[in-house]
């Protein structure tokens, strides 16, 4: 039975660290756009929706192909609202509007450098995953040093993230699992099961770092332009 496939790309207009940086020109192209792009690119994926609160946005996204049923509310449109509320919410709405999927791909505008080759790649990886319920999210690989990474516990003495160091245990670069870093280009979830971002259940997709590149800054977007610039 073939898969309902929904693509959620959430893009709300403001931002505070990098002025409107969803719509910002990256080479020829507002940041949203190469999200749009790659997303009506993979054969799977039947409908790209563009969750933003700003009517401005909501022309840009159309004008690049993405479906933009509805604005997001105030209640979702602030700094501090999650990313799986505003997933929920579109989900709930596109339901109530007798459209229902089975998976929901969420794919951040912010990560220009995941293609359509990455997204396909993903989704035929969770496909191919034989339980349920299952989640997916985007990572890339990190130095396994970063496993020694401390903290302070209450008393002011450092204590090692991974506890098994405390225990004397692994201290040697040899020993050290992979260690991966989130980079929220892609978030795979089953439609029913729509529950925290990162689940017991998730599995990596993993990237290289050079294609994980989240845009948060200048710094990162004048990173992610000149990387752009040598590969187009």
């Amino acid at each position: 039975m073939m898969k309902r496939v929904l693509a959620i790309i959430p893009a709300r207009s403001g931002s505070k660290g990098l002025k409107d940086k969803n719509i910002r020109i990256l080479n020829g192209k507002p940041l949203i756009a190469w999200t749009i792009e790659a997303a009506l690119n993979v054969n799977d994926i039947d409908k790209v929706v563009l969750s933003t609160d700003s009517e401005k946005y909501a022309k840009i996204g159309t004008r690049y192909g993405a479906s933009v049923p509805f604005l997001r509310n105030d209640v979702l449109s602030g700094d501090k609202s999650s990313l799986m509320s505003v997933v929920k919410d579109t989900v709930s709405e596109l339901s109530n509007r007798g459209e229902n999927y089975d998976v929901v791909v969420v794919l951040q505008p912010t990560s220009p450098l995941r293609t359509n080759s990455h997204i396909a790649d993903a989704l035929n990886q969770f496909f191919a995953l034989d339980y349920s319920p299952k989640s997916m999210a985007s990572v890339y690989k990190e130095e396994s040093k970063y496993r020694w990474l401390l903290q302070q516990n209450g008393q002011g003495h450092l204590r090692f993230l991974d506890d098994k160091l405390n225990q004397g245990k692994g201290f040697t670069r040899q020993s050290n699992a992979d260690v991966f870093m989130p980079n929220g280009a892609i978030f795979i979830y089953e439609s029913q099961y729509l529950g925290e971002q990162y689940q017991a259940n998730t599995t990596p997709f993993i990237m290289s770092k050079e294609s994980s590149i989240d845009i948060d800054s200048q710094q990162d977007f004048d990173v992610a332009a000149q990387i752009v610039k040598s590969n187009y």
